[in-house]
């Protein structure tokens, strides 16, 4: 599958062709229009395909272009229409004008010039008199920044035409683009880095594509577009950039070095080594861009002028130059984070000696930046250097965020304990012990902790309780981590990973347990902590989840999400895994809030690790597949399903989530009474757990599919349970037994209020429902126009509730069920098993339905259900 070269489509320009047809045909008063721009945005593609929307019959086009050679040829640009250049100049300037304008009777004429800064002066004096005594609508491109003839610039100054600023493509635009020629989707951060590189330049992104494509780093894979490696720009490329930044002075050419290398200097530092005035050449000529920051900071005008430069210049005059900047950063005071890790990796790069302290301050910065893969370069350094076991612990660290968790944890495990600090052997257990709990092996995390608890002082021992409160967390005992990390937090000497293992064990623990009202100070304490450490920085995200987690399990939807929404503006310029985290972040929110639309676009994207099995693509299939369970694509919901099925690694804290994504599968396909089994499946696993505030999310689910046996329970659980959510199910539940529709549609509104419109639209849905059995059919129509109408709110979500009170009919729900399952093709025996009865009760079903509908066969049977 290859973009084909000559069909790359428009995309994006639709407003801009509007105003140019507009000018063009002298509705707006202008005889036409003026498409500026930076080269490569598409101003001539943008021109020609404005010619090309008018109407033919009526207008006859001219096309003509400028160049630099044709420049010094007297009328070049239109050497086509040019007679005997040797007779009068006047003569032949006529005589070029009368054969542009020529055309049949009943015709206008149209005359596009595209880079008309490079005409001639015969040439932009013919343009002029084209415009000025309206003989031909007139399109015209120019570059913006290049000095051009009078005659030209009079266009647009004395407002003849129109001019349009065209910018380049956004980073949507872009997108959609790439959408369109690839055939298909490309991975998010594929598409952003494509962006980041080209800046929107369509001529530029054109040239890299075919070139990556080409290259086999481009590549079609499981439905969607992946690149992977580093981009090399082609001599083509290359030659294409040279030519549109054109012939440069040397001293220009060396700012433009020093800025390819080691971007952004300070306007002082980029002057100190090149030229002052070179500098201020390249800036004029809009190669460089100067922006205030704090400071004046100077930056190419455009990121691949960057990699032509490097390409052209040798080894060694990059080596040279690195370690020019290098030195003058290094002389820089409070230059910060960004500027040092700079410093190293030119240092690296570079004839400066190596300094493994250096490399290792720079990796945690990079850490702290989240760009794992230059924190895993710059460890790796470091460790090469001689940076022992601290360089080791970060360059663990950075794999971990980089998805290489079992060689993360082979580092890690080979590290000799002999000559360690009792920190520094604290504070490779607990990395460890994230490792072998995302590798889902907490028995081995236990014993390296066991192990680790021998070696150190008795005065340390409470950091590593704290990787046992980790431990019991991840395996769903929540009183046992609530023990173990307060005892930790009680400890002298804590470290501070142990300090946010803890923290985090604490609100995992606080959350299942039903405890959120707990959790504020706990989670505000670990986000100030893993704010503040360079090494922790990574911890942000697993504790945003815990935290937003137990929130929406207590019914605090809003805050939930604002905390997450908080996070991901944060980083969300940063590329790689972060945004990886963000989308799963992003997507229980969106769920919670019944934003399912929402959940499936952030969802549904090419996941970026698609061999890992760990923590985030179980979380991100469990959440997935409910939303597109919730739509009603039971299809859809049962492959991203199988999906979650083949990790065979959700963590047990999660199992109940995990089942409850099996039970909006069965409810989506029709199968409520196994729903319901499933449901109360993962109660039953929750409250093994002591997961109160789980047991209570699952229960209720149950009650939305119809289940009348939860109140007791879900009664029960609303005075142990923080939160507004589990008096609203109780509610829910305890009105659904009694056949009370007030009571439900009171329920529904109690939801309403704390944002689950999910679980409001069920309750909604029941109390039609009841009403309906009560025989009061106009509350039974109000309420089901309630549910409906906060349906159409969650982009359309078909529950099994819902269904039943849009689609009314005589059949109990169990026919209701027994005839979906036929519909679906199944056969009473496999009805039979799939819902634990009788093959005789089935037909004893079906043939009472048949009597109610008088419909006898499966598929007009089904009808009653689906509206077919």
């Amino acid at each position: 599958m290859e973009p084909i070269a000559s069909t790359w489509p428009l995309v994006g320009r639709g407003e801009e062709l509007r105003l140019i047809n507009t000018a063009l045909t002298g509705a707006d008063g202008y005889g036409g229009v003026v498409i500026a721009g930076p080269a490569g945005v598409g101003k001539s593609r943008l021109a020609r395909e404005a010619l090309a929307d008018i109407r033919p019959g009526r207008w006859v086009s001219r096309w003509a272009r400028a160049t630099a050679s044709a420049r010094t040829l007297p009328l070049g640009a239109f050497a086509e229409w040019t007679g005997d250049i040797a007779e009068d100049p006047m003569f032949v300037v006529r005589g070029v004008i009368e054969h542009l304008v020529t055309t049949p009777p009943g015709t206008k004429v149209v005359v596009g010039v595209d880079d008309a800064h490079l005409l001639d002066d015969l040439s932009a004096f013919v343009l002029l008199q084209l415009v000025q005594r309206r003989l031909a609508s007139v399109v015209v491109t120019i570059r913006t920044g290049q000095s051009a003839p009078d005659a030209v610039t009079a266009l647009w100054k004395d407002r003849h035409l129109q001019r349009i600023e065209l910018q380049p493509l956004s980073e949507e635009e872009t997108g959609h683009l790439l959408t369109a020629i690839l055939g298909g989707a490309l991975e998010p951060t594929a598409a952003l880095r494509l962006w980041h590189m080209t800046r929107g330049n369509a001529l530029y992104l054109r040239h890299l594509v075919e070139q990556e494509i080409g290259s086999g780093r481009l590549s079609h894979s499981q439905g969607a577009w992946i690149w992977t490696g580093q981009p090399v720009v082609s001599p083509g490329l290359a030659d294409l950039i040279d030519s549109q930044i054109g012939r440069l002075p040397e001293t220009v050419g060396a700012v433009l070095d020093f800025l390819a290398v080691g971007e952004p200097l300070t306007e002082e530092v980029l002057a100190d080594l090149t030229d002052p005035d070179a500098v201020v050449a390249a800036h004029t000529a809009g190669l460089i861009t100067v922006e205030h920051r704090g400071r004046h900071e100077a930056h190419l005008a455009h990121p691949l002028y960057g990699d032509a430069r490097r390409a052209q210049a040798t080894p060694l005059r990059l080596r040279r130059i690195r370690s020019r900047i290098a030195t003058a950063l290094a002389d820089e005071p409070d230059s910060g984070t960004r500027d040092l890790v700079r410093r190293a990796v030119l240092t690296i790069e570079s004839d400066l000696p190596s300094d493994p302290a250096l490399f290792m301050t720079a990796a945690a910065g990079a850490l702290s930046l989240f760009d794992a893969d230059l924190a895993e370069r710059l460890a790796d350094a470091a460790v090469s250097t001689g940076g022992g076991c601290d360089a080791q612990f970060l360059r663990a660290s950075a794999l971990m965020n980089l998805s290489r968790t079992g060689q993360a944890e082979e580092l890690l495990a080979q590290i000799p304990t002999e000559d360690l600090t009792d920190e520094q052997i604290i504070d490779i257990t607990c990395l460890r012990t994230v490792l072998l709990l995302v590798l889902n092996r907490p028995a081995d995390a236990e014993s390296v902790i066991d192990e680790a608890t021998q070696c150190v002082q008795t005065d340390m021992r409470g950091s590593l309780t704290a990787g046992h409160a980790g431990v019991a967390s991840y395996e769903g005992r929540p009183l046992d981590a609530l023990n173990a990390a307060e005892r930790a937090l009680r400890s002298p000497n804590l470290t501070d990973i142990s300090t946010a293992w803890a923290l985090n064990a604490l609100v995992v623990a606080l959350g299942d347990l039903g405890r959120a009202d707990q959790m504020a100070p706990i989670a505000a304490r670990a986000r100030d902590l893993t704010a503040s450490s360079p090494r922790l920085s990574a911890y942000r995200f697993p504790a945003c989840d815990y935290h937003a987690r137990g929130l929406r399990l207590a019914g605090h939807i809003a805050d939930a999400e604002k905390i997450v929404t908080d996070l991901c503006r944060e980083v969300a310029d940063v590329p790689g895994w972060v945004q990886s985290m963000s989308s799963m972040l992003m997507g229980q929110a969106t769920l919670a809030a019944g934003r399912l639309t929402e959940t499936r676009k952030l969802l549904e994207q090419p996941f970026p690790y698609p061999d890992e099995v760990g923590y985030i693509p179980a979380v991100w299939n469990i959440t997935l597949t409910q939303a597109r369970a919730m739509l009603g694509d039971h299809t859809a919901a049962a492959e991203s399903l199988q999906v979650l099925d083949s990790l065979c690694r959700t963590f047990a804290y999660r199992k109940p989530e995990q089942i409850l994504a099996c039970a909006w599968v069965a409810a989506a396909g029709g199968s409520t009474t196994q729903a319901i089994e499933l449901a109360h499946q993962g109660a039953e696993v929750a409250a093994e757990h002591e997961q109160h505030a789980v047991e209570m999310l699952c229960l209720h689910t149950a009650t939305r599919f119809g289940d009348t046996t939860t109140a007791q329970r879900l009664r029960e659980l609303a005075g142990q349970v923080d939160g507004p959510r589990a008096p609203a199910s109780a509610q829910h539940a305890t009105a659904l037994a009694a056949g009370d529709p007030e009571g439900l549609l009171n329920a529904s509104h109690q939801f309403e209020d704390i944002g689950d419109l999910l679980s409001a639209v069920d309750a909604a849905a029941h109390a039609a429902t009841t009403y309906r059995h009560h025989g009061r059919n106009g509350s039974a129509l109000t309420s089901a126009a309630r549910a409906q109408r906060l349906a159409d709110t969650c982009d359309g979500a078909d529950t099994p509730a819902l269904r039943a009170a849009t689609q009314p009919s005589p059949l109990t729900a169990r026919q209701r069920e027994i005839i979906t399952l036929a519909a679906q093709g199944l056969s009473n025996k496999q009805i039979a098993e799939k819902m634990t009865l009788s093959v005789r009760t089935i037909e004893g079903h079906l043939y009472r339905a048949s009597l109610k509908t008088g419909l006898a066969g499966r598929d007009d049977l089904g009808g009653t259900i689906t509206g077919k």
